[in-house]
Formats: C-alpha cells, structure tokens, sequence
C-alpha cells in the first residue's frame, strides 16, 4: 500500500517517485506522475521555484525509510552509471519550442541556419560531459510530442551511433537528421497528426507521405547532405522489406535509416501519444527486441548497449514484491541491474545470478 505526501523543495532527493505531474504555467505536464526522479529534474523544480512536490511513500514492511545496514551494504557496491546525456527539463523545452517555430515555418530563407542552431545547442549540450549513454527518464519530461520527439529521437540516434563505432562527423550527421526526420509532418493536417482514435486507411495513408514531404522540404534547401535526405526519406524502411516509401530490402537501407528506425519507434513507445498512454522503458525494449525481423539486430544491440532504464540510486519494485534501490547497472543487460532490497540488505545480480532468472524490475 502507498500513499502521497508533500515533500518541501529543499527536501526532495534523488530517488523519489512523483505523485502528480509536476505541471508548466500553461498546464502543459514537464514530468510525467510516476517518473523517479534523478538529479537533472530536481534542478529543474528546484530553478522553476516549485515549493514541493507529491511523492509516493510507501506505508507497509517494504517501507523507506532505508535501515542503516542497508545503507551500508549499498555504499559497498555502489558503482556510478557511465555519463549520461544531460539535459535539463529547462533546455528540452527551450529546444522543443525552436522546434515547432521550424515546424511551424518550413519555407523560411532561414529554416536551414535555425535548424542547424537548434542542433548546435543539443549537440553542445550532449556532448558537454562526454556522454555516452542516454537516461529513458530524461525522455518524460515534455507531453509535447512532435517537437520534443524530434529532439529525442536526435538524442538517441546519437547515442546508438557512438555506440555503433560512427566517426564524430558522422554522429553529427546523423543528429541533424534525427532532429529533422519528421520535419515533413508539417504538411500534415493537424486533425490527423492529433487523432485520438484509430487512423482510417486513408488516413494512415495521409500520414506515411510524412517521410517524402520531409525529403522534399530539405531537397529544395539545397544545404544538407545525401546522407540526411536518405535518413529522413527512409526512416520507416523495414529490414524484412514491408517499410515505406519504397519497400527497401534490408541490404538497401542506409544505416543512419536503421538507426533512426530504432530510435523512432523506441521514443514513440515510451512517450504518451494522443491515441496512447506511454509504456515503461522495460515494456519498450521488450517491444523494440521482438522486432528483429523489422530491425537491424546490430543496431539494436548499440541501442542496447546506450540505454539506462533504471539509474544508479533509483527506488524499484520487484517482481516478488519486495522494493529494492539501484546500485549498479549492466551495459549489456539494461533490464537486469543489480540492486539492493531495501529491508533485508539481500543483493540481486539480475543480470548474473542464475537464481534471480524470475525476478525481474516492475
């Protein structure tokens, strides 16, 4: 059982799981309900001047506070996360914003110089602190979805792409074209992009012409590469040949393609949608994994190997009910981190021991 509290700003701490959205003064939701909450979004409450939050605290024997010996056993085999991109509630929302100006102005003299400023500031910010791996929490913060998944999917394609082995200036490529690939939606009717309900064929139709509009809107810019007009035109190609536009076999897609494939539908996945509620991280990967047919296994062994589902220091469920805290994540095993059970101390190596094979993270 579990109830919600106020916790006052200056106590909030790494860890805790929000008990209601914590909401922009236009409404608009910055952190979804039920995200556990890391560093970079504390800074944000804390710069935005919000008094508190609400916060789950759990009222049975599975309880916080964590007993001394825990703490103990925890400090022992605590092991930091590798760097993480960092990029505050703040800055997403300034770069999600530029984005719908772009969107919004597509035949603009200047769209080429502001979508290549808009990159610039993500690109600085991402690779500020070396990065190399991406926090799928950090990818919650907005509910605005066509913009902030267009800074999302740049993101994540960067991280698969440094992953992967890619040269810088490939990386760099391939991020302006993560942050575009979409662009082509703004010739799509807003009543269909926003559609609560199910899409007629016709519609779906109206809607898969995305990929080409956006070819065609930065073709006729004249100023970016073959390499970003092949990623935007064939981002929803399918290893298995059954993708649009073309029906590319698997050997004929580009891998910037495969990697934004991956990408694409790993953020949809995870991030509410008008016609969805968001699924969690593990939920996604699962989902992204059973793909492999549609996908490039390869590819998504680097997105893999660039994802963090549960940071170091978060509070989780298990599967046998017991609530345990983080203390060292697997680079190959995202799903299976090693944890702490909070009352008894008990260590789990999901990733490891054979015994924990039926335990997984809720």
């Amino acid at each position: 059982m579990e109830e919600k509290i106020f916790v006052q700003r200056e106590k909030i701490e790494v860890g805790m799981q929000l008990g209601e959205s914590i909401k922009d003064s236009m409404g608009r939701v910055m952190i979804e309900n039920g995200v556990y909450l890391d560093e970079y979004q504390i800074r944000y409450i804390k710069e935005k001047m919000y008094p508190g939050i609400y916060t789950y605290r759990f009222v049975d024997d599975k309880a916080v506070p964590i007993p001394e010996a825990t703490k103990k056993i925890i400090r022992q085999h605590r092991k930091p996360d590798r760097a993480k991109i960092q990029l505050s509630a703040q800055v997403k929302q300034q770069l999600e914003e530029r984005m719908n100006h772009i969107f919004e102005h597509t035949e603009d003299e200047d769209f080429t110089s502001n979508s290549l400023d808009i990159f610039g500031e993500l690109e600085s910010a991402i690779f500020k602190n070396d990065a190399v791996a991406i926090d799928v929490n950090m990818i919650k913060i907005s509910d605005e979805y066509t913009f902030k998944h267009s800074v999302d999917v740049a993101a994540i394609s960067m991280m698969i792409g440094r992953e992967y082995g890619m040269a810088k200036e490939e990386i760099h490529h391939l991020g302006i074209t993560g942050l575009l690939h979409d662009v082509g939606k703004a010739k799509i009717p807003n009543e269909i992009l926003n559609k609560p309900g199910k899409l007629t064929d016709e519609e779906f139709e109206t809607i898969k012409n995305h990929s080409l509009y956006g070819y065609e809107i930065l073709k006729e810019k004249n100023n970016f590469s073959a390499l970003i007009l092949d990623g935007v035109l064939h981002h929803h190609e399918k290893m298995n040949g059954l993708g649009y536009p073309d029906k590319l076999p698997g050997k004929d897609i580009s891998l910037f393609s495969r990697i934004l494939s991956v990408a694409d539908i790993f953020d949809a996945l995870v991030t509410k949608r008008p016609y969805k509620g968001p699924i969690s991280g593990r939920e996604a990967m699962e989902m992204v994994l059973a793909l492999g047919s549609e996908l490039d296994n390869t590819v998504i062994q680097s997105f893999i190997e660039s994802v963090i589902l549960y940071p170091v220091d978060s509070i989780v469920e298990l599967s046998n009910g017991e609530m345990a805290k983080v203390v060292e994540n697997n680079k190959r095993y995202p799903t299976r981190p090693k944890v702490v059970e909070i009352q008894t101390g008990k260590i789990y190596n999901l990733s490891e021991d054979h015994s924990c094979n039926n335990i997984v993270v809720l």
